[in-house]
């Protein structure tokens, strides 16, 4: 078992973010590796003067996302099917109108506003629905119940809002550009909404989380030129409890990949791997780039 490299840190974690190129001697005498076909660690191309790896916007998508909106949207439906007369309301509001028109046959008093209710609850086909219950409720119900009716739909149509906006957001979030290690200008980079994210190899800040490895570029910023920037890699795919073996092997494919080339990495002329589908939107390099 490989000697751990964050003796403090929770599940032997790194804390505080530290200069990525510490690392190579540690690893160097630690770490042996075997060039493979597929590098497998979330890496998605190597060629002579590139590699490059995935960020986590699929694991975002379904493992944090996609929970959420099923989870309110099934909510939602319960909520929205349960709403309404259901057999028992009119059963009984038939019962009632055909009691209260017997005690109106024989002069006998009855609340007609009451009666009023029942006959626009179950309204001319004698089924009743959802909107003529909210009817019913709105001229003729009591405030108590009124209330309550009330604010079921308040909290149907907050549910259906969620709903929405957690679909919008997962068919929204574009697919991420990846993040480049370019071996032969000695530089990683890689862009966010248009605007690019770069350092120097011998800059790389990085910290290991239990979500992944976080590593720290310098993104244009409006009022400072250019800003610390963090970028997830999860060399797993796992979205949560990562510890640093998890990131060794991947660590060590960067290092083997900027210092010695494609040879290190993969056994044939280059590598790529399919981008993931199913996106609306992608994050397109900008213009400006170079």
């Amino acid at each position: 078992m490989i000697e751990k490299r964050n003796k403090r840190g929770f599940f032997g974690l790194l804390r505080h973010a530290k200069k990525f190129i510490e690392l190579r001697e540690w690893l160097n005498d630690r770490v042996t590796l075997d060039a493979y076909q597929d590098p497998q660690n979330s890496i998605m191309q190597v060629n002579d003067t590139t590699l490059s790896v995935a960020t986590p916007t699929q694991t975002v998508r379904f493992v944090y996302i996609a929970p959420f909106v099923l989870a309110f949207w099934g909510l939602s439906f319960h909520m929205l099917s349960s709403f309404g007369p259901n057999e028992g309301m009119v059963s009984s509001a038939h019962y009632m109108i055909d009691l209260n028109q017997s005690y109106k046959n024989i002069g006998r008093e009855y609340d007609e506003k009451r009666d009023m209710y029942y006959r626009t609850l179950v309204d001319e086909d004698g089924t009743g629905s959802k909107v003529t219950l909210i009817k019913a409720v709105t001229l003729y119900g009591d405030e108590d119940y009124r209330d309550f009716v009330y604010k079921k739909i308040g909290a149907i149509c907050v549910l259906l809002m969620i709903s929405l906006a957690g679909t919008i957001a997962f068919l929204c979030l574009p697919r991420m550009a990846d993040i480049y290690f370019d071996r032969e200008r000695k530089i990683v980079y890689t862009w966010r909404r248009g605007k690019v994210a770069a350092c120097h190899f011998d800059s790389l800040g990085y910290r290991e989380m239990m979500q992944g490895l976080n590593l720290l570029l310098y993104s244009e910023h409006k009022k400072r030129q250019f800003w610390p920037a963090n970028f997830f890699v999860q060399p797993t795919a796992r979205a949560n409890f990562n510890n640093e073996n998890d990131n060794t092997e991947f660590m060590a494919q960067v290092f083997a990949f900027m210092d010695k080339g494609k040879s290190a990495v993969i056994t044939g002329e280059s590598f790529e791997r399919p981008q993931p589908k199913y996106y609306l939107y992608i994050d397109e390099k900008p213009e400006n780039f170079e």
